[in-house]
C-alpha cells in the first residue's frame, strides 16, 4: 500500500487539496494567518482528510517525534528535531493506516498483511488510542529489538 493524495481521492480546488495533502504528509493543522481565506480552505481540506482517515481508513504520515523525545517538524522537505537538531528523524513506520475492526480500531504500518503474519499493529478503543498504542509498540520494538 502507498499513500494517496487529494488528486487520487477527491475533486476540489488547489487550496483545499493542499490542506488535504498537508494532513497526509503529517503537517499540523493549519492556523489562521495573514490570508485567512486561503488558510480556511486549507483547514477544510486538512479536516476532510482527517475525517477520511477516521471513517474510511486512508493512510497518512503521523509525526511520532524524535527518538530523543524532542518534537519533530518538517523543514526544507525533511523532518528535523527541535531538541537534538537531528535531520531525517522520520521512520518508515510513521506511515500508518487506522481501520475499524469490530468495536476497536487497529493502527498499523503500510506493510501490514494480516494479524497472523504481521507484528506492527496495535489496537485501541478509539482512533487516537490505537495510534498511541502503536507508538508504544514501535518505540519499544525499535529501542529493544536487535537484528
Amino acid at each position: 500500500m502507498k499513500l494517496k493524495y487529494a488528486q487520487d481521492l477527491i475533486k476540489t480546488n488547489a487550496t483545499i487539496a493542499s490542506g488535504f495533502n498537508m494532513f497526509i504528509e503529517g503537517y499540523p493543522r493549519p492556523t489562521f494567518g495573514n490570508n485567512s481565506s486561503d488558510v480556511y480552505e486549507k483547514i477544510q481540506g486538512w479536516d476532510y482528510a482527517e475525517k477520511m482517515a477516521k471513517e474510511k481508513g486512508i493512510a497518512f504520515i503521523h509525526n511520532f517525534g524524535c527518538d530523543c523525545g524532542g518534537h519533530s517538524f518538517l523543514y526544507g522537505g525533511f523532518w528535523v528535531c527541535n531538541s537534538c537538531g537531528k535531520k531525517g528523524v522520520d521512520k518508515e513506520w510513521w506511515k500508518i493506516q487506522v481501520e475499524k475492526d469490530g468495536n476497536m480500531f487497529c493502527c498499523h504500518d503500510l506493510n501490514f498483511k494480516n494479524l497472523q503474519e504481521s507484528k506492527n499493529y496495535a489496537f485501541g478503543n478509539t482512533f487516537n488510542e490505537s495510534i498511541d498504542n502503536y507508538k508504544k509498540l514501535m518505540t519499544y520494538t525499535v529501542n529493544n529489538v536487535k537484528d
